[in-house]
């Protein structure tokens, strides 16, 4: 199916939805808030889901939904210092109910009622989320798959069990990634190097897509990842959750527990415990195994606090630990196999199904403490943050002999951050918040690789100052943010005739946001935002030498000299810091049945610095293809569009669309590794069950991935190869980009799903069946690294159950 015929196919559909959108509901659902003494509840937020209709409690507690379509809805009631009320009902004429609520000193968590301020989104102005319900129908698969639910956001690849996240057409260090309030500080330079956050810990996961999040950093180019914890619960009641995932395609298991309480009597304390462990084998394509693409996860975190309105404080600390095999055919060695490699039906080296993981393959452990307070005064509130993270990356590759089991880069990350805001107390209409951000980074490799250092040992200081106000209207709501950052670096390292070097250079920018968001009426929103921001190059880019591994490549950074590749002064390089103007606009309409977004953005990053392909290169380890660090001005534009259809009470149809169109301006050409246009429908149904189940669901999802028609020339191997054999170069004349290999064809997968909730005496159990890949369809994502070599993966069946108690 072309593009336009897509586009007309959902002209049509949208003029379908519209019209049958125009239907009247007629039933009402109204009632009373009362508190534990019968006395009615004034300005309580209730929420019908999963329609996200709101309103508050009168001066006499009542509320009155008129307008409602039959069908059945999840009622959330939630009011300051009352613990939160959830409960089901089926609403198929007029129902009223009396709703009591009980004191306690939790914290009021926002309700997100349309698009207002979820959790660490007070100065955001486009942001989506995926919450505790969305996040479980994911369980078992890593934070990058699970993100890809959210329109405007997929993934780059390496193999098939490594996925980095991408908003817009930008990943790595163009995005922020909050954990549990902290700046995810890992080694983040690699496309294979996946965020260590284990996805159980989160009770929902929000995606800014636009650098409004101004607060956390200036180098959210692309966007942020906000992963939430749920709140530590503070009463002395015991509470968990079990699940137990299997995953057919590469035989997983999967097990996490989380198990929470109060302390005693002593209100205000909680605490909680979770951990994971997962063990999984090969992945298979729809026609052959995946060789040494196993995975080892274990997983364990800790927190308890106290709070109080005025004052409390959090202790947090988790453990990620992660072995993953590498696709074994992918280490060549020399340059008729990487032609063979690139040709062959299936990768070299493929055997049967195996859980052992050889090298090539990479351990990483992350460790991450955090302590966290707030106090507020007649002043306003303080909140003051300190984080320590250690990263420990080994990456073994095949070697001769016994070297195979030590670490060809074996690099220590250590991180400090320090995070001190204060919030001036709201005085009508408007807020202001100011804060300061410091973060200490040392790198260390550690000795006895016996190679290079792909990276040098470094020393970072950051710091930064920022100030962020609201303002609200009667219609509008608008959001400015100012901040200033430096950071110096200190870099100690050996080049390729192992000549020690020292460096040291700093950088300093000031970036902005400006956001409105305009209430039309009650059915319609518009969101604007423009945001300017700036980030210092990562001593990757700059330094990196030789052989990496896991990315089956030779790659070498900005400073190294494109002839004899040694250590060039900074002031020699023409080498400027990223500056990026992005736009994003977002229109929302609701009807009683139909809601729709569509959210175009741009933009424009000056210097962008990408991995340039550049061709062949062949050292001890073996032939590679060949990149370099390499700079352009770049330009995203795109559209993020979605629709939802309640088209009878228990069957709800989704529809997505992710367009982006990426050029190279300074040279009017292509990039390479640039997500494909992609497509969703999502039929849906839902519905309470009479007797033994509570909640029953059963859904199908059809994605089609166009194929990527804006992207280089192609070279291929062969064609090196043979230009090489007759002594000509293939690139002489002619610098533009290219790829080692055309983009593959667009695909079309079906995916499955279903559930049941039962309740079990005080416990529930949630029993789903998933299938991924249904058809098992042959195909090959552009965005994977590894698809110079194999497919991705066939069908994979999910039987999962998570008990609540």
């Amino acid at each position: 199916m072309t593009l336009r015929s897509l586009i007309l196919f959902g002209l049509v559909l949208c003029c379908l939805v519209t019209a049958w959108g125009q239907d009247s509901c007629t039933s009402i659902f109204s009632g009373t808030i009362v508190d534990g003494a019968g006395k009615p509840v004034i300005g309580a937020a209730i929420v019908l889901l999963p329609q996200q209709h709101g309103q508050t409690s009168d001066d006499q507690g009542h509320f009155r939904f008129e307008k409602i379509c039959k069908g059945a809805y999840t009622v959330k009631v939630q009011y300051l210092g009352y613990g939160d009320v959830q409960f089901d009902v089926a609403i198929n004429s007029s129902l009223e109910r009396r709703i009591t609520i009980k004191e306690t000193t939790t914290q009021l968590q926002t309700v997100v009622i349309q698009h207002h301020d979820a959790a660490h989104t007070e100065n955001v102005t486009n942001f989506a989320q995926l919450d505790e319900k969305k996040i479980a129908e994911s369980a078992g698969k890593t934070l990058g798959e699970t993100l890809k639910e959210i329109t405007g956001v997929n993934s780059i690849q390496t193999g098939p069990g490594i996925f980095k996240p991408v908003i817009h057409g930008v990943h790595s260090q163009r995005i922020l990634i909050l954990n549990h309030g902290i700046r995810q500080e890992g080694q983040q330079w690699g496309a294979e190097h996946a965020p260590e956050i284990d996805p159980f810990v989160a009770s929902n996961i929000i995606v800014v897509k636009d650098a409004s999040a101004i607060k956390y950093g200036a180098d959210a180019l692309g966007g942020t990842i906000i992963v939430n914890p749920p709140d530590l619960p503070e009463q002395g009641r015991l509470s968990g959750t079990v699940n137990t995932i299997y995953q057919s395609n590469n035989r997983s298991g999967t097990v996490s527990a989380m198990l929470e309480g109060g302390i005693g009597k002593l209100r205000g304390w909680g605490w909680r415990i979770q951990g994971t462990g997962k063990r999984g084998g090969d992945y298979k394509t729809p026609n052959y195994s995946l060789t040494n693409t196993g995975v080892k996860e274990l997983n364990f975190s800790a927190a308890a606090g106290y709070h109080k309105e005025r004052a409390g404080f959090d202790v947090y600390f988790s453990s990620f630990q992660t072995e993953i095999g590498i696709l074994k055919g992918t280490s060549i060695s020399n340059l008729d196999d990487l032609v063979d490699a690139m040709e062959r039906p299936e990768p070299q080296y493929t055997s049967g199904f195996s859980y052992a993981i050889a090298a090539p393959r990479q351990t990483v452990s992350h460790s991450l403490l955090k302590l966290s307070g707030h106090l507020m005064t007649s002043h306003g509130e303080w909140r003051l943050q300190y984080g320590f993270q250690n990263d420990h990356r080994r990456e073994y590759d095949l070697r001769v002999g016994d070297l195979s089991y030590i670490p060809a880069i074996d690099l220590n990350l250590y991180t400090h951050t320090l995070d001190a805001e204060w919030e001036k107390l709201h005085r009508g209409p408007w807020s202001l918040t100011l804060g300061i951000n410091s973060m200490l980074q040392d790198n260390e490799n550690v000795p006895g690789t016996k190679r290079i250092p792909f990276i040098p040992n470094f020393l970072s200081e950051t710091g930064g100052v920022f100030a962020v106000t609201k303002l609200q209207l009667e219609k509008w709501s608008i959001d400015l943010g100012l901040r200033y950052d430096y950071r110096h670096y200190s870099v100690k390292g050996y080049d390729f005739k192992n000549t020690l070097y020292a460096k040291s250079f700093e950088f300093n920018n000031v970036s902005g946001t400006a956001g409105a968001t305009l209430k039309i009426d009650d059915t319609q929103t518009l969101r604007l935002n423009l945001s300017s921001a700036w980030r210092p190059p990562h001593v990757s880019e700059l330094f990196s030498l030789g052989t990496h591994q896991s990315a089956a490549a030779i790659e070498y950074g900005l400073l190294l000299n494109d002839s004899t590749n040694e250590i060039m002064d900074f002031n020699d390089v023409h080498f400027k810091i990223e500056k990026a103007l992005k736009f994003v606009t977002a229109y929302e309409r609701t009807w009683n049945r139909l809601s729709i977004e569509v959210s175009p953005y741009l933009n424009y990053i000056f210097n962008y610095t990408y991995l340039r392909p550049v061709g062949l290169t062949k050292n001890v380890r073996g032939t590679y293809p060949y990149f370099r660090y390499a700079q352009t001005d770049a330009l995203f534009l795109g559209v993020d569009a979605s629709a939802s259809w309640q088209l009878f009470n228990e069957l709800k149809i989704s529809a997505s669309a992710s367009l982006l169109k990426v050029s190279d301006e300074t040279h009017h050409d292509y990039l390479v590794f640039i997500p494909s246009n992609r497509f969703d429908l999502t039929f849906r149904y839902e519905r309470p069950v009479a007797g033994f189940g509570k909640h029953f669901y059963a859904e199908s999802k059809f994605k089609y991935i166009e194929k990527q028609t804006r992207s280089p020339r192609v070279v291929t191997v062969r064609e090196i190869k043979e230009a090489e054999e007759q002594g000509l170069d293939p690139f002489n004349g002619d610098s533009s980009n290219f790829d080692f290999m055309a983009a593959p064809n667009g695909y079309f997968l079906l995916n499955l799903a279903a559930g049941i909730s039962v309740k079990g005496g005080k416990a529930q159990y949630d029993f789903r069946m998933a299938s991924d890949n249904t058809l098992n369809q042959v195909y090959r994502e552009y965005t994977n690294r590894f698809r110079y070599y194999a497919d991705e993966p066939g069908r994979n069946i999910t039987i999962s159950v998570k008990c609540i108690f």
